[in-house]
């Protein structure tokens, strides 16, 4: 019994070695990659996420190594196979901009909205048309890429509008010292549709006024 143990140890760890290469792997290609069965290589991937090696991001996808507990990264995996980055409430923390800690990573992607619990933490995808896929920057502190303060204020007036939510109340205080308002025009005319354009900057300049007082260019 200890011999079998000790034997399924080290494949588990062998398992491990290959698959520390590659950021993110799914269950086929860890069976292709180690040359076993579907439902072995899902227990093996089973295995190594109960000892905090792999992270489970949805059936079949899976995030591997110290990556998995950075907020890019797991934004990244949990838009498969579609590009994605950190914005919102999410860009605005880790840029400095605003204190509390959000209780969710706010991601935008060109694949479908989507909310996923991912490591103890919700996920939120936001889909977002190409033309406003932009705005952002790979950013290693967080393994993945990441708005600009600008384009994360930007993407929760733009989703506020798209469902008819009022924003008033639900953005905490916020620094804006040193925004540049005129790259939020630029985002604005690439909004086809005259009347979200009209209630996107409707909701930029409530939040403008309500967090008034910085130093803004």
């Amino acid at each position: 019994m200890l011999t079998c143990c000790v034997c399924r140890v080290m494949k588990t760890l062998s398992l491990f070695k290959k698959l520390s290469h590659h950021g993110r792997v799914t269950t086929r290609s860890t069976s292709l990659l180690a040359g076993i069965g579907m439902s072995t290589a899902s227990m093996a991937l089973q295995r190594l996420a109960d000892e905090g090696l792999v992270t489970r991001i949805k059936p079949g996808a899976w995030l591997v190594g110290p990556a998995a507990t950075k907020p890019g990264a797991l934004v990244a995996a949990a838009a498969q196979p579609y590009e994605a980055y950190l914005s919102g409430w999410s860009a605005l923390r880790h840029h400095g901009r605003i204190q509390q800690f959000p209780e969710t990573h706010f991601g935008v992607t060109l694949g479908r909205p989507a909310e996923l619990k991912v490591a103890g933490m919700v996920i939120r995808l936001h889909h977002i048309k190409p033309a406003l896929f932009a705005g952002y920057e790979y950013d290693s502190t967080v393994e993945g890429l990441v708005a600009s303060p600008e384009k994360a204020l930007f993407d929760l007036a733009y989703f506020s509008a798209m469902n008819r939510r009022p924003l008033s109340g639900s953005l905490p205080e916020t620094d804006l010292k040193g925004f540049r308002w005129s790259k939020l025009q630029d985002w604005l005319r690439r909004i086809p549709s005259l009347s979200i354009r009209t209630a996107v900057e409707q909701r930029l300049r409530k939040l403008r006024e309500q967090h008034a007082g910085a130093d803004e260019s």
